[in-house]
C-alpha cells in the first residue's frame, strides 16, 4: 500500500484539498508556470539514490505540468556543489535541488558551507522513505550481522567501508554501527553511490551501507551481498530482509529519505503548486511500483513536514556527534 495513504492522511487530504479548491488563485498567482524546462539539481553522480529517485519522479512532474524536467547532475563533497549552485539560483521555480537526508547531514556537520538548509531554501515536498542496507562482497566470510561484527572484531582495523561522502548517512550509520558493535573499519568516502558500490563488488570493499534505490539491482544479480536493513522496523518493500537492531544490535535505526526544494524566496504560488504536482507524482502506480522496486516508499509531504524533518534530522546527528564522539573528518 502506498505510504501516501498511511501518513497522516486525514492532514494531508485536507491540505490537498485547500490548495486544489485554490487553484485559480495559484494559478493567477503564479501566471502560466512553467512555460520552459525545470532543471532537477542532483549532487551525485548517475546511478545512485538521489539520482534515481529524481529521474523517476521528474519523468511524472513532467507529463503533469508539460515541460521537460532536466536532470542536471553535479557531484562534489557530498551535494556541497548542488546545494550552492541552488542557493544562487533565481528563485522563479526552475531550479530544484533533490535533497537527502546524507544532504542535511553533511552541510551542518562537514562542510561548515555558507549555504543553511533551513535559511536558504523553501521546501516543497517529502518524497520518498527507505532503509539503508548492510551489503557485503559476497567473498566476504559473514553471512549475517552477527559474523560481521565477529569477522570485524578478529581484524581490527583492517576491512574497508564505503560512504557516499564524509559526513553523508551512510559514513554516519557505520560509524554508529561502529560504536554500537565496538569493532574497526576503514573508511573510504566516494563522491556519490555507484562508484563506492562498484569498489564493493570488485572486493576493494568489504561493507558498505548503501541505499536501496541503488544497491537492489545488484543484490538480485548476485553481486553483492544483502544482510539487513538499517531502519528500525522492516521496511515494507523488503518484509523478508531482518533489521540490524533485530540481528544483533538492538537500538539501531537509521532511515533514508528524498526530498525537493527550490532557493528561497521562490513564490508561495510557485512552491504550492509544485506541491500538489508533486503529491500527484506520488499517487502514480508507475511511480509507486518503480520506486518500490527499489525498496524505497513514497512518502508525500507538505512543505512545513519537509521543514520540520530537516530539523529534526540536523539535531539529531548533531547530538549523536556530541554524545559519542564520533569522528567526522
Amino acid at each position: 500500500m502506498n505510504t501516501f495513504f498511511k501518513i497522516g492522511i486525514s492532514g494531508i487530504a485536507a491540505y490537498l484539498a485547500a490548495l486544489l479548491a485554490a487553484g485559480s488563485a495559484i494559478a493567477a498567482q503564479s501566471g502560466s508556470y512553467p512555460t520552459k524546462p525545470i532543471r532537477f539539481l542532483v549532487g551525485f553522480n548517475p546511478g545512485g539514490g538521489t539520482d534515481i529517485t529524481a529521474r523517476v519522479v521528474g519523468d511524472a512532474l513532467s507529463k503533469l505540468v508539460g515541460q521537460t524536467v532536466i536532470i542536471d547532475n553535479r557531484p562534489a563533497a557530498g551535494g556541497v556543489l548542488a546545494r550552492r549552485i541552488a542557493a544562487d539560483a533565481n528563485p522563479d521555480g526552475y531550479t530544484l535541488l533533490m535533497l537527502s537526508g546524507s544532504q542535511v547531514i553533511g552541510a551542518s556537520l562537514v562542510h561548515k558551507e555558507p549555504v543553511d538548509m533551513k535559511k536558504d531554501f523553501a521546501a516543497i515536498s517529502r518524497l520518498t522513505s527507505q532503509p539503508y542496507l548492510l551489503t557485503t562482497h559476497p567473498s566476504v566470510p559473514a553471512k549475517n550481522v552477527k559474523e560481521i561484527i565477529t569477522l570485524a572484531r578478529s581484524q581490527p582495523g583492517k576491512l574497508n567501508y564505503g560512504s557516499t561522502g564524509v559526513g553523508s548517512m551512510a559514513h554516519l550509520a557505520t560509524e554508529l554501527f561502529k560504536e554500537m558493535a565496538k569493532i574497526e573499519m576503514v573508511h573510504i568516502p566516494y563522491k556519490g553511490a555507484s562508484p563506492g558500490l562498484l569498489d564493493l563488488m570488485r572486493g576493494q570493499l568489504q561493507f558498505l551501507f548503501a541505499s536501496a534505490t541503488s544497491s537492489i539491482p545488484h543484490i538480485k544479480a548476485g553481486r553483492v551481498r544483502l544482510l539487513a536493513s538499517s531502519s528500525g522496523e522492516r521496511s515494507s518493500q523488503l518484509p523478508d530482509v531482518p533489521t540490524v537492531a533485530e540481528s544483533g544490535l538492538p537500538g539501531f535505526d537509521v532511515t533514508g529519505w528524498y526530498g525537493i526544494v527550490a532557493p528561497s524566496r521562490t513564490p508561495k504560488a510557485i512552491v504550492a503548486k509544485l506541491n500538489v504536482e508533486i503529491g500527484k507524482a506520488l499517487q502514480s502506480r508507475q511511480v509507486i511500483d518503480n520506486l518500490a522496486a527499489d525498496g524505497a516508499d513514497t512518502r508525500y509531504s507538505t512543505p512545513e513536514q519537509l521543514t520540520q524533518l530537516v530539523a529534526a534530522e540536523e539535531k539529531k546527528w548533531n547530538n549523536l556527534v556530541k554524545t559519542t564522539g564520533m569522528a567526522i573528518k
